[in-house]
């Protein structure tokens, strides 16, 4: 059968996306499809799948899997991606996705192309918590980030020790790992491992876990530029509540060939 899709990216963190919204899809085998779909030689090539349907709880619903198949709690740049689409086909400025960390709410400003998420308020499971020879703040953000703060990134210390962090055992889950650098008190630069992705050139939700973190640290105050590999967005404090803001890209879209 042949699937209409989207693929977009926020940053450079890139995802193919299936609108079941408008467009209602039969019951799929989403963890072999997400597999397929995202490699990048033999599929389309994508961090991520997305799904977007109808829901009673919200505007729509997001269901998200990563590139190995396993579904994701949360993604920042998957919600602001899927946001301009429904902005696009609902013609309003504001929308709730229910995601599976919960109803997030979303604010577009059409002027200058920003799609803005309150991704709610982050949690500090564990302060200057040890890891694999590192001192990093455990926080959830709807997932799990570890964030650890360096002088220097140049030794892209995300590629040398990113997947021992993802799948360290002190952990309650998988993380994504985060190495964090001060700019100064409103700018820093991040470089990431995403779990079950590897090297990606954005995260949303991880942009937002380092502010956070650099925040609770009093080294950080809103608002703050992210820059990541893949470009930047800022992160600004609404009274407990983080707010993701940031472009995003449409790419293409075609029809994938799916043998189940």
């Amino acid at each position: 059968m042949l699937i209409p899709f989207i693929k977009m990216h926020a940053q450079g963190n890139d995802f193919v996306i299936l609108d079941a919204f408008f467009f209602p899809l039969p019951e799929l085998d989403y963890p072999t499809l997400a597999r397929r779909i995202c490699r990048l030689h033999t599929g389309i090539g994508a961090d991520g799948l997305v799904i977007i349907s109808p829901c009673t709880e919200a505007d729509a619903r997001m269901v998200i899997y990563n590139a190995d198949g396993s579904r994701a709690e949360m993604c920042g740049s998957a919600l602001r991606c899927i946001s301009e689409l429904m902005h696009k086909k609902l013609q309003t400025d504001k929308l709730t996705v229910l995601t599976d960390s919960g109803v997030k709410s979303v604010n577009i400003s059409s002027q200058d192309a920003l799609i803005a998420v309150n991704l709610g308020v982050p949690h500090m499971l564990r302060k200057n918590y040890p890891a694999l020879g590192f001192v990093g703040d455990l926080i959830d953000v709807g997932n799990l980030h570890y964030v650890v703060w360096k002088d220097e990134l140049a030794d892209n210390p995300h590629l040398l020790y990113g997947s021992a962090l993802e799948l360290y055992s002190g952990f309650p889950r998988p993380v994504n790992a985060h190495f964090a650098k001060v700019i100064s008190p409103h700018e820093i630069e991040i470089k990431i491992w995403e779990h079950a992705c590897g090297a990606t050139l954005a995260c949303g939700t991880g942009a937002a876990s380092c502010v956070f973190s650099g925040v609770n640290n009093g080294i950080l105050l809103s608002p703050v530029k992210v820059n990541m590999p893949g470009g930047s967005v800022e992160i600004i404090l609404d009274q407990a509540a983080y707010v993701l803001s940031g472009e995003v890209t449409i790419a293409f879209s075609g029809e994938y060939h799916w043998k189940a």
